[in-house]
């Protein structure tokens, strides 16, 4: 709603930082490359360390399962807030108390004496490290203009992508060697060096132009649960779900492979640690292909159409090949476990499973996207993070009991198989999409 720039109580930078020099914005851009990679550090070193937390604590599966379905559900849930707080109330304040809520948690994580209270304080550094993620988002476009931003998110999924390899090793080596304990102990120094790094050098990004005291300007309100009106038109929260139904067989196959490889290869922590990086680099180099691939076909079509005929559903057609890829390979994995085959076979189906994935997650999330204004996609991914991030949750607390009673064969060909009947859903997007995006006035909605 309007509002007089007398009545705002915005922390905002005093000059446009787009307007920075480069080195002060490539200061800014280093330190939040790597805050960024808290989160996918902080999630992969875990993985290696669950059965260790389950001796320790004498539980059981099923309560571990617990810790991580909490962590994956508020690593969606809490973006909605900070992003919606931040973009309001500055990026600053809040990136200083984000990282300070994750430095704090990670030792508390350190030093629980029991389960509960290590669910609880893991819950918390979710907090955090998706706090942190979210307002390197917002800076990344607070200080270059778009056409500089692809370079600078290409910096953040390096660190992104470097958190997601590294982590899982060091979670392996660190629970081999030290106990599980010293996970939180690398992440409490790590989050404190960050801390230092943000107080002493990032400053205020958020930009407010000053206007005269009888101009009127357009301000973002406070409203976190605003992104749920996107849910409203079909193309969208098809496609969101559609993401879902794939992302599910991510989150549960990181719970199955520690215990399951262990069980049945008898691996230590450090060995999990390395199985972990099949599935990692199967991600990064599905997001590297999924890319080009989408941008080739598009680019084809436009050459032999004109780009005057080109339309954002253009883009799903090529997410066929990163289906079929996931979908059977998961198809595969559970009667490969089931089976006791070689290890090398259930580690080739994981890297091509997980290549599948990204591969097509890739087409869908710019699908979100693209069409529509550049302010509303933070909210549209979001509230996909939210959903995915929601069902996902249910399913980790529900894999161990469904495992125990059908067996891993039996869980893998349910999860594969509703992800082959999703594709419903994406069919739908495909050929109807472009009749209910024309249809849409998202900006009056929203």
């Amino acid at each position: 709603m309007p509002r007089q720039d007398s009545e705002k109580s915005i922390t905002s930078s005093t000059e446009d930082p787009k307007n920075w020099e480069n080195g002060k914005k490539l200061c800014i851009l280093s330190i939040a490359s790597f805050t960024i990679s808290i989160s996918p550090v902080s999630i992969s070193m875990y993985y290696p360390a669950l059965i260790a937390i389950r001796e320790h604590f004498n539980t059981t599966q099923f309560i571990v399962n617990i810790s991580v379905g909490l962590f994956i559900l508020f690593t969606g849930l809490i973006p909605l807030v900070v992003g919606s707080y931040a973009d309001v109330y500055g990026r600053r304040r809040v990136y200083i108390f984000v990282m300070f809520i994750f430095t704090l948690s990670s030792i508390l994580c350190a030093m629980a004496e029991n389960i509960w209270v290590l669910i609880a304080m893991r819950t918390l550094q979710s907090f955090g490290s998706s706090g942190v993620q979210c307002i390197c988002g917002g800076i990344a476009n607070d200080i270059f203009i778009p056409t500089e931003r692809g370079d600078a998110y290409s910096v953040f999924f390096l660190g992104i992508h470097l958190g997601e390899i590294i982590g899982s090793v060091i979670g392996g080596l660190l629970t081999e060697y030290l106990g599980w304990h010293s996970i939180f102990w690398f992440l409490s120094i790590y989050g404190s060096i960050l801390l230092f790094l943000i107080i002493c050098y990032i400053p205020e990004t958020l930009y407010i132009p000053e206007v005269s005291s009888t101009t009127t300007i357009v301000t973002k309100q406070f409203n976190p649960l605003l992104p749920f009106k996107l849910l409203y038109y079909p193309n969208i929260i098809l496609t969101i779900l559609y993401n879902t139904s794939l992302w599910i067989i991510f989150y549960v196959l990181n719970v199955i492979i520690p215990f399951s490889f262990t069980n049945i290869y008898n691996l230590s922590p450090l060995h999990i640690g390395l199985v972990f990086l099949a599935r990692n680099i199967g991600c990064i180099v599905g997001n590297l292909f999924g890319d080009s691939y989408s941008e080739y076909l598009i680019n084809k079509y436009e050459k032999r159409k004109g780009k005057e005929e080109s339309y954002p559903e253009l883009r799903l057609k090529s997410i066929w090949i990163g289906a079929i890829l996931a979908i059977v390979s998961f198809f595969m994995f559970g009667w490969i476990l089931e089976k006791r085959v070689y290890i090398i076979w259930p580690l080739i189906i994981i890297f091509i499973g997980e290549f599948g994935i990204l591969f097509l997650e890739t087409s869908t999330i710019t699908y979100l996207t693209n069409p529509y204004p550049e302010e509303l996609h933070t909210s549209i991914l979001a509230i996909g993070d939210a959903i995915t991030a929601l069902i996902s949750t249910i399913v980790i607390i529900l894999t161990i009991p469904i495992e125990n009673k059908f067996g891993v064969g039996w869980l893998f060909t349910a999860l594969a198989s509703l992800a082959l009947l999703s594709n419903i859903l994406i069919i739908l997007v495909c050929l109807k999409g472009r009749q209910w995006r024309e249809n849409q006035n998202i900006n009056k909605d929203l």
